[in-house]
């Protein structure tokens, strides 16, 4: 959602804007540090999920890895 004073560009137009800018300029531009976007329930519990799946598997690797030494 945009406000009256901001303007949201496109591919060309931010390619255009971009090779315009000076030396400095273009790399303070590109160290600019982005804030973190809110994240929706939907996102969240699939990250949660992927983070427990992931802990899972990582049990079951170990676990096959220490019968794999027996």
């Amino acid at each position: 959602m945009t406000t009256e004073h901001e303007h949201v560009a496109g591919p060309e137009e931010a390619r255009w804007i971009l090779s315009t800018l000076e030396r400095d300029q273009l790399v303070a531009e590109k160290h600019a540090r982005l804030p973190r976007r809110t994240l929706g329930r939907g996102a969240l519990a699939l990250l949660w999920a992927l983070r427990v799946y992931v802990v899972f598997m990582l049990a079951v690797v170990f676990w096959q890895a220490w019968l794999g030494t027996r």
